[in-house]
């Protein structure tokens, strides 16, 4: 079981972001920070990378308790954001764009949620 925001647990979204069946139209980086952590999503040709290249269309960054509330579905999204627990910089149009196209993130990070050790 990876440990939340370990090398390990990065690895391990990794390889279900590379099974997520994602929009071919839907070009995107995402770079995802928790405290001193960061990974990158990029989203392109159908295919979805995780790497730690700090580069990206946009940044989302939170705690560790907000991150952690996130993952396990504790809190929301919006909920985090309203409440300024949640932070985001850079081009939000480009998530707006391609929000639709990125639903099959959620099932292919399933898994890894599951046997993640918080």
């Amino acid at each position: 079981m990876p440990v939340f925001l370990s090398d390990e647990w990065v690895e391990a979204l990794a390889a279900a972001a590379a099974t997520a069946e994602v929009d071919p139209a839907a070009t995107l980086a995402v770079r995802q920070v928790v405290d001193d952590v960061s990974w990158t999503v990029r989203v392109a040709g159908g295919q979805v990378t995780i790497d730690r290249d700090d580069s990206a269309d946009l940044t989302i960054a939170t705690d560790r308790a907000t991150a952690e509330a996130l993952v396990r579905g504790d809190l929301a999204i919006q909920d985090a954001f309203a409440a300024g627990r949640l932070r985001l910089g850079g081009d939000l149009s480009k998530l707006l764009a391609a929000a639709n196209g990125l639903a099959g993130l959620d099932a292919a990070y399933a898994g890894v949620r599951a046997d993640t050790t918080y």
